[in-house]
């Protein structure tokens, strides 16, 4: 009986020792402005300060390639390598640019095959959401793809946008995480760090949006960007947008 309690002992201690992390990304075109590096860097690099999150993909201009977000074959989509990115190029309401072309919503998009739970983005106008262009032009991208963040109308890059992606990574974990948690923690939905983020370095005339899955076990409206993994939406799903001023 002693060895098989000390048996038990030693697998507690193992599971432990086990210690799960986030692995998070950065894709951006500079396309002239150091301000898309920074920014899509920025989310990555302050995620990855933390011993919860590793900085695993970080691709720009002549990397940022169509393969990385459409299904391709014997290509391995670097984006769902990641639970969380942010990429930041040019877009409008129904393509984002890469390097070697475009990634467009008719594409065979499939987000969160593996891994990929957040996808957030620079690019102007993608999910832009009007009585001639619903912003269900994005559903079929989602696999397990829990959120996609990005912008209404145009947004910005340069300058006071700078700090977009370190703003958002400190909304939506670093400030949970971080080591004076015990004095000052901010425990906010991802949809909310998106906000909080773009409405301190956008102007007022600039909308941020996002589009959203959920289903049955996997509610997402509150859902934080945390350490332990959480339901992904695959079956029965209802999807939900919602933008609002910078």
């Amino acid at each position: 009986m002693d060895n098989i309690h000390y048996a038990r002992i030693q697998l507690l201690h193992k599971l432990r020792e086990v210690h799960m992390v986030k692995n998070v990304g950065s894709w951006w075109i500079k396309d002239g402005i150091d301000g898309r590096r920074l920014e899509a860097e920025g989310f990555a690099s302050t995620l990855g300060g933390l011993s919860e999150f590793n900085w695993t993909e970080n691709h720009g201009e002549a990397d940022v390639l169509e393969s990385d977000f459409v299904t391709t074959p014997r290509v391995t989509q670097r984006s769902d390598r990641v639970d969380a990115l942010q990429m930041s190029s040019h877009g409008n309401r129904n393509e984002f640019l890469v390097w070697n072309g475009s990634v467009t919503a008719s594409e065979a998009v499939d987000f969160g095959k593996s891994d990929l739970e957040f996808f957030a983005t620079h690019a102007c106008d993608l999910l832009e959401h009007t009585a001639t262009n619903s912003v269900g032009r994005w559903i079929p991208a989602f696999e397990r793809l829990h959120y996609m963040l990005g912008f209404f109308n145009s947004s910005y890059s340069g300058g006071g946008q700078n700090s977009r992606g370190q703003w958002f990574a400190r909304y939506a974990a670093y400030f949970y995480y971080w080591p004076l948690s015990w004095l000052f923690k901010i425990d906010v939905p991802v949809r909310e760090a998106w906000a909080e983020a773009n409405e301190i370095v956008e102007g007022s005339d600039v909308r941020w949006a996002y589009l959203r899955a959920e289903a049955p076990g996997a509610p997402t409206y509150n859902e934080r960007l945390r350490e332990a993994e959480t339901n992904d939406p695959v079956t029965n799903r209802t999807f939900w947008t919602a933008n609002g001023t910078c």
